[in-house]
């Protein structure tokens, strides 16, 4: 089963209970919180690019041309992004 990923608001009480644990709970906690917020933040990305396209006011070309990345990538973060929201994650 794939786990949705954590939402922006949850990442962000994450980091806050984070900086008050003492130093060495940080940093044994710290790799966890990385792979949470890299989730997120791809979940947050994916969405944008959904919401452009889904506008109407951008193609994945123009898109992937603002963004530096190929056409194909965008098609991958975009397929990514729609099948985690098939599957029952928040769209937002």
């Amino acid at each position: 089963m794939t786990r949705r990923p954590a939402t922006l608001p949850e990442l962000i009480t994450a980091l806050q209970q984070l900086a008050a644990l003492p130093p060495l709970e940080r940093a044994r906690r710290a790799p966890e919180l990385i792979d949470v917020a890299k989730g997120a933040l791809a979940h947050e990305r994916g969405a944008a690019i959904a919401e452009a396209v889904d506008s109407g006011d951008w193609t994945q070309a123009e898109i992937a041309r603002e963004l530096g990345k190929s056409r194909q990538k965008i098609g991958d973060m975009l397929a990514a992004y729609r099948a985690m929201s098939k599957a029952g994650a928040p769209t937002s």
